[in-house]
């Protein structure tokens, strides 16, 4: 599967590097209170530099999280283009890829609120991406699951469906990241032999 490639993630290191600080600025204060200023500050950069890359908050917040999507969307991918892994490894480490970094943290539960309260500055660009990556993920299971794991009543898309929403739950319960991805293996055995 061929990904996009995403400037903001790919090619420089320095502007992948602001847009982490970035990300840690706006996930401390939320957007409305994070200032140019403070990202200029975490990123070791001045702040006109900062505006040489970014003409305003709103710009470096949309890059920031697009940045964010786009590296778990890859991790999703390469999970399931790896050929040496099992069916199930690889739903397991396509849905670590997609939201394993924030189970258990601060920075998960932020986060969460953070984009849930971010309509305004982001359009329809997390409700996109939430889609893409279940777009992703239904095509993968369709694929790849063994013969009798999808049936007429058990789909691709109804697998994806309880897998995404029991991932979204886990993500913020899990108490590591060890433990959310033991709560998807055990789900896609549990559907495997629920159907098999």
């Amino acid at each position: 599967m061929s990904t996009v490639r995403n400037p903001e993630i790919d090619d420089d290191p320095k502007r992948a590097a602001l847009l982490a600080a970035a990300l840690g600025v706006f996930n401390r204060y939320g957007f409305k209170k994070t200032s140019m200023e403070e990202v200029a500050r975490a990123a070791g950069i001045s702040r006109p530099g900062l505006y040489l890359q970014f003409p305003n908050k709103e710009e470096l917040y949309r890059a920031t999280m697009r940045a964010l999507m786009e590296r778990a969307q890859q991790g999703l991918e390469a999970a399931f283009a790896d050929e040496t892994r099992s069916f199930e490894d690889r739903v397991v480490a396509g849905l670590d890829a997609l939201m394993g970094p924030y189970v258990g943290s601060e920075v998960a539960r932020d986060l969460g609120e953070l984009l849930e309260n971010s309509e305004p500055q982001l359009g329809s660009m997390f409700g996109d991406y939430q889609e893409r990556a279940k777009t992703t993920l239904s095509a993968q299971i369709d694929r790849l699951a063994p013969a009798g794991v999808l049936t007429e009543e058990l789909s691709a898309d109804s697998v994806t469906d309880v897998l995404f929403s029991a991932t979204l739950t886990w993500k913020q319960s899990a108490a590591t990241r060890s433990e959310f991805r033991d709560r998807v293996r055990r789900a896609v055995r549990l559907l495997a032999r629920t159907s098999g």
